[in-house]
């Protein structure tokens, strides 16, 4: 793949995982470039090794905004529900799923929470960049096979629908944000209380 095209890969990466709850579908970007130059194994490899670089690295943004933000949202219910688990094997695997999970920026939510809290940047990165190389393997491959039919066949453009794609999916992290997880989490562990085999750390 050119070296043009390489770059813009890795910056649109970076700059859509860099801004807060930001959930543009910078594999459908790399995608489509990735249909203009042709699908071989190396462009292919190169494409989800960018974006899995660019989208890892990218999260300690939000690392360190909830760094600097500290103060302000100590107080914030679920920084405070979620501190519980910082530093343990459960917020590493709460990392992962969240960084492997399609459509919504989540693991924005985690590295916010993980800067509040100091946690380890380096650990949460190491976690991140397996994820999104994880991801980017699984959504690449779909979203070439797909993307030139359905953009054909509902007459919208890959850009048009990346658009569309990033109004809803920041508007459903928003959402998500705003959500009482504590509460949430009280009403499933009450739920599962009676069931001996169910039990929530």
């Amino acid at each position: 793949m050119r070296i043009f095209y390489l770059i813009i890969i890795l910056a649109i990466s970076i700059v859509t995982n860099a801004t807060p709850f930001f959930g543009t579908p910078y594999t459908l970007v790399a995608t489509t470039l990735l249909l203009k130059c042709g699908i071989t194994p190396i462009n292919l490899a190169e494409a989800i090794i960018l974006t899995g670089i660019g989208a890892a690295v990218a999260k300690s943004f939000m690392y360190f905004i909830g760094l600097g933000a500290r103060k302000g949202l100590k107080r914030n219910k679920n920084v405070i529900f979620f501190s519980r688990f910082t530093g343990k094997k459960s917020f590493y695997i709460i990392l992962f799923l969240t960084s492997i999970f399609p459509f919504l920026p989540l693991d924005d939510l985690v590295y916010l929470i993980g800067g509040t809290t100091k946690t380890s940047l380096i650990s949460m990165l190491k976690i991140s960049l397996l994820a999104k190389i994880i991801k980017s393997s699984i959504e690449i491959p779909i979203e070439a096979l797909g993307i030139l039919q359905i953009s054909e066949a509902i007459g919208i453009s890959p850009f048009e629908t990346g658009v569309i794609s990033t109004v809803v999916m920041t508007i459903l992290a928003i959402i998500l944000f705003k959500i009482d997880w504590e509460s949430i989490y009280r009403k499933i562990e009450k739920y599962l209380a009676n069931n001996k085999y169910f039990r929530l750390p």
